[in-house]
């Protein structure tokens, strides 16, 4: 198995997510690899100092600029209510029954 593949894993165990692989084996591949540890190192500082910088998350000026760049519309042209879900019942949008 490649570094990469173990990278892969481990970037997805940081992320809270299934690795794929068992953590033993990860673990064990970590500690023979130093290429491996050193960018697991960085990997887990830079998810500390993003999630740090962003515990908040977004504030509501922030958002409520972008969505103003955005000109109310969300994804797939659905229209976006001022707290920031999707509004129903916009003209033109349909109404989401069989296209004729």
């Amino acid at each position: 198995m490649r570094c990469v593949q173990f990278r892969t894993a481990l970037s997805a165990r940081i992320d809270g997510e299934p690795a794929g692989l068992p953590d033993r084996r990860l673990d064990k591949h970590v500690a023979r690899c130093g290429a491996c540890r050193e960018w697991l190192d960085r990997a887990e500082r830079l998810r500390g100092a993003v999630t740090g910088a962003g515990a908040g998350g977004p504030s509501a000026d922030w958002s409520a600029k972008l969505l103003a760049s955005l000109g109310g519309q969300g994804l797939g042209g659905q229209g976006v209510g001022a707290d920031g879900s999707a509004a129903a019942g916009r003209p033109g949008q349909g109404s989401g029954g069989p296209v004729r």
